[in-house]
């Protein structure tokens, strides 16, 4: 008998609850307004960032010209030596060699 009312309340409760979500809500009234947001100038970021843009194209260009000339100056000699040599620089020219141990 305790089970056939507990399954009646709730069948009733899940009835209730589907028939309350399901209801259509009136609107009540419209909130306050908030304050407007301060609208930025786009085209001076886009400037911004193009001269930034421009700034760090600039730094590589630059750093890659002296990565060649320092490359220039020592002969481009990047790569070690093979086992039983060493690296060596003639100070008359500045070129570095690999020579025998």
């Amino acid at each position: 008998m305790k089970l056939k009312t507990s399954l009646v309340a709730g069948a009733f409760s899940l009835v209730l609850f589907i028939a309350g979500c399901t209801a259509s809500q009136t609107p009540g009234p419209p909130g306050p307004q908030g304050a407007t947001g301060q609208t930025g100038d786009s085209s001076r970021d886009a400037d911004r960032r193009r001269a930034e843009d421009q700034r760090r194209a600039d730094e590589q260009r630059a750093a890659d010209e002296q990565k060649r000339a320092d490359d220039k100056t020592r002969g481009g000699h990047d790569e070690p030596c093979p086992s039983g040599e060493h690296s060596h620089t003639d100070p008359g020219t500045g070129k570095t060699s690999c020579v025998r141990d």
